[in-house]
């Protein structure tokens, strides 16, 4: 199966495959706290993850990053983010 999961991310807000739990893209509009292990796979745009001890990550257009604690995103602009629980 193929899904253009950017052109279905803003088209309904997010996109899933059928059958893959945990996974989803979106569109990443406002601040998001998130307190459970992700990893992450940008696919527009670029976002801002602050760290629980005061740091942070900077990510662009095709940056990934993992993620096991709580953070909070920060979109730069509207992007679209591949999301995967763990």
């Amino acid at each position: 199966m193929k899904l253009h999961l950017i052109r279905l991310a803003k088209a309904q807000g997010e996109a899933r495959f059928p059958g893959v739990k945990g996974f989803r893209s979106y569109v990443l509009k406002e601040p998001e706290e998130v307190t459970e292990a992700r990893m992450y796979l940008l696919l527009e745009g670029e976002v801002v993850v602050d760290l629980p001890d005061k740091s942070y990550l900077h990510l662009r257009r095709g940056e990934a990053a993992h993620l096991e604690g709580p953070h909070l995103l920060t979109p730069i602009d509207p992007s679209v983010l591949a999301v995967w629980k763990l």
